[in-house]
C-alpha cells in the first residue's frame, strides 16, 4: 500500500545548512532536546545503570541471583530452558556461558518448534531429563514462561524450582515462581544479559545487542545504549561462531552495524529454528574454536537459504489466498505453510495491505498460527479474547503466535474478524511514512552523511533519516540485478547542482515503464555512500517514488 507522506519538519535542507544546525533538526524531529541531546549522542555501558532502567524489579533479580548462587554452592543442576528464535537463542547462549564461567552444573535446552511448542513444557522438561539422565532443581527459563502458570506449577510439584526471566506481556496475576525477572522495555536477551552480568563482568553484551535488534525492540532509551556498546563488543571481539558467521557472509567486521545484525545476522540464526534443530544455532554461538564455528555457521547459512526459497513460495500461496478479501484482517490457512515460517508471510502480508495478519499452518491436530499487526491494532489484546478456542497464546501488541485445535479454526476465524472488524471499523487504514524534512540535491554530500551517522545505530523508533526531494529531473535510468529488480536512476535538479546524483531503488524495477527520460519525479531516499576502487561518493537509496502522493 502506498504510505501517507508527513514531512516532520519546514525546514528545507540545502548546501547552505551547516552541519550543527542539520544534527538539530534531525534531534528535534526525534523529540531529543536540551540535557537528553548528550545522552543520546554518547550513551553510557548499561553496566553504569541502575536496576530500574531496565524496569526490572530489583527485589526479584536479587532473588533469583540469591538462588543461583545458592544452587551453585549446593552442586545442584541447573537447566536453561529457552527459546527458538534468535533472541532466546542468544538469550540461552549468555546465561550458559556466564553460568559456566563460575562452575555451575548447567546444561542449555532449546525447545524444538513442532514438537515443544512456545514456551516453557513440562513434559519436555521431564523429556529432556530422560535423555540427560539428570534430575534438574532448578530451572531459569530466558525470553519466556511469564504466560506459563500451570506448567510450572506442575514443576513445583515435582519440587523443581523455576526462575522466570522473560519479556513478553503477561497476565493480571503472575506465575508461582522463586523469582520473576521481567520487563517489557528490553529484550529477552538483554534481560539474560542483565541477570548473567550479577555473576559476570564480561557477560556477552554483543549476544544481547543481537538479540535486542533481531526482536525489533525500540533502539531508543535502555535498548540504544544496549545496542551501541553491544556493537561496539562485537566490532573488537566477538565470539568465534558470530566471527565465522560475519566472515562467510563478507560483513566487515570493524564496520560491523545495526542492520547487520537485524538483516545478515539474526535472520540466519532464526533460520536453524524455524527450518530444523534450533541447537545447532546455539552450538554456532557458544563455539569455543575456529573448526566448530565453521561447522555451524555453514548450517545456518543453508538452513537461510532453504528458508528463503520457502518463504517465497509461501507467500505466493497466501496472496492467492488473500483475493477478493473484504475484512480488516488477512486471515488465511494451508497445509503448505511450516511453523517456521508463517511468521515471515504474516509479516509481508502486513507490510503489502496494511493489515493485521493471522497465517495457520494447518495440521491433522493441532495447528500453529502467527499472526502480525498494525500500530492500530494490538493484536495480543485481540487473540485473548479468543483464549478460549486456543491451546496457548503469546507474544506482544504486533506480533504474536498461538497453537489451536484443527477442528475450531473456522469458529476462531469467525470470531476473531468480528472482534478486529469491530475494532478496525471507523478507521481509515494507511501507513504513515515520517519524512524529515526536505532536501536539494545540493545537501547530498559526504559532510551531511556524517552528521546522519552520529544518530547509529538504527531501527525501530529510531529510524534512519529520510528526505523527500521534489521536482527531480531523470538524467537516465536502467534496471539492474541478476533478475532485474532493481531500479537504478541518475537525478538532476535546478539548483545549481552540476553533477547529477545517483540513486538505487531496491525492489522498484516494475516502475521502470512509469518513468520516462526528462520528466520529473519526487522521491523519498535517505543518504548513503558508494565506494567503489576507493572512491567514496554520495548517492540515494530510495524507499519510495511519488507521484501523486504528496501531503504535510
Amino acid at each position: 500500500m502506498v504510505p501517507k507522506i508527513k514531512i516532520k519538519s519546514a525546514t528545507i535542507v540545502d548546501n547552505q545548512t551547516n552541519p550543527i544546525e542539520f544534527l538539530e533538526l534531525l534531534l528535534n524531529n526525534r523529540q531529543i532536546k536540551n540535557k537528553d541531546v548528550d545522552i543520546f549522542l554518547n550513551p553510557v555501558h548499561p553496566k553504569e545503570l541502575k536496576n530500574q532502567d531496565f524496569s526490572v524489579s530489583t527485589s526479584n533479580l536479587d532473588k533469583a541471583v540469591k538462588r543461583i548462587k545458592d544452587a551453585v554452592l549446593k552442586n545442584e543442576n541447573i537447566l536453561i530452558y529457552g527459546d527458538y528464535d534468535a533472541d532466546g537463542i542468544t538469550a540461552t547462549a549468555i546465561l550458559w556461558q556466564s553460568l559456566t564461567k563460575i562452575g555451575a552444573k548447567v546444561l542449555p535446552f532449546v525447545p524444538d518448534r513442532e514438537k515443544d511448542g512456545y514456551g516453557i513444557k513440562a513434559k519436555s522438561v521431564y523429556n529432556f531429563q530422560s535423555e540427560k539422565k539428570t534430575d534438574f532443581n532448578l530451572i531459569i527459563t530466558v525470553d519466556n514462561g511469564i504466560v506459563a502458570h500451570s506448567e510450572i506449577d506442575k514443576l513445583n510439584r515435582k519440587n523443581i524450582d523455576v526462575i522466570i526471566t522473560d519479556h513478553h506481556l503477561p497476565l493480571t496475576e503472575p506465575p508461582n515462581a522463586i523469582a520473576i525477572v521481567h520487563s517489557t522495555k528490553i529484550s529477552g536477551s538483554a534481560i539474560s544479559w542483565l541477570l548473567a552480568s550479577k555473576f559476570d563482568d564480561n557477560a556477552d553484551i554483543g549476544l544481547a545487542a543481537l538479540g535486542t535488534v533481531t526482536d525489533c525492540m525500540p533502539l531508543v532509551d535502555i535498548n540504544r545504549n544496549l545496542v551501541v556498546h553491544g556493537l561496539l563488543n562485537l566490532r573488537l571481539n566477538p565470539n568465534p561462531g558470530l566471527k565465522k558467521l560475519m566472515e562467510i557472509n563478507s560483513l566487515k567486521q570493524d564496520l560491523l552495524s545495526a542492520f547487520d545484525l537485524g538483516f545478515v545476522l539474526g535472520p540466519r540464526i532464526n533460520a536453524v529454528g524455524r527450518m530444523s534443530n534450533p541447537t545447532d544455532a546455539l552450538r554456532l554461538l557458544c563455539s569455543s574454536n575456529a573448526i566448530q564455528a565453521s561447522k555451524y555457521a555453514q548450517i545456518s547459512n543453508e538452513h537461510n537459504q532453504n528458508r528463503q526459497l520457502l518463504q517465497q513460495n509461501g507467500i505466493d500461496t497466501a496472496q492467492k489466498l488473500v483475493l477478493d478479501n473484504k475484512d480488516k484482517l488477512i486471515f488465511v490457512k494451508d497445509e503448505s505453510f511450516q511453523p517456521g515460517i508463517i511468521g515471515l508471510i504474516a509479516g509481508r502480508l502486513t507490510e503489502k495491505y496494511y493489515l493485521p495478519s493471522i497465517v495457520i499452518g494447518v495440521t491433522p491436530e493441532i495447528s500453529k498460527g502467527s499472526c502480525r499487526s498494525i500500530k492500530e491494532l494490538n493484536i495480543i489484546d485481540a487473540l485473548r479474547q479468543c483464549s478460549n478456542l486456543l491451546v496457548d497464546v503469546g507474544g506482544h501488541s504486533e506480533a504474536a503466535g498461538f497453537s489451536i485445535e484443527t477442528k475450531k479454526i473456522s469458529k476462531f476465524k469467525k470470531t476473531i474478524t468480528q472482534i478486529i472488524n469491530e475494532k478496525l471499523k471507523t478507521l481509515k487504514l494507511q501507513p504513515i511514512l515520517n519524512v524529515d524534512a526536505e532536501m536539494k540535491l545540493s545537501a547530498v554530500n559526504t559532510k551531511n552523511y556524517k552528521v546522519i551517522k552520529k544518530l547509529e545505530p538504527f531501527g525501530f523508533d529510531n529510524q534512519e533519516p529520510i528526505f523527500i526531494f521534489k521536482n527531480l529531473s531523470v538524467i537516465q535510468k536502467r534496471l539492474i540485478g541478476a533478475n532485474s529488480d532493481h531500479l537504478k536512476l541518475k537525478l538532476g535538479d535546478s539548483y545549481g547542482r552540476t553533477q547529477p546524483t545517483e540513486a538505487i531503488a531496491f525492489k522498484k524495477g516494475d516502475l521502470d515503464s512509469q518513468i520516462k527520460i526528462g520528466s520529473q519525479v519526487n522521491i523519498v531516499a535517505r543518504l548513503d555512500i558508494n565506494v567503489w576502487n576507493g572512491v567514496k561518493t554520495p548517492q540515494l537509496i530510495i524507499k519510495e517514488i511519488l507521484f501523486d502522493n504528496l501531503s504535510n
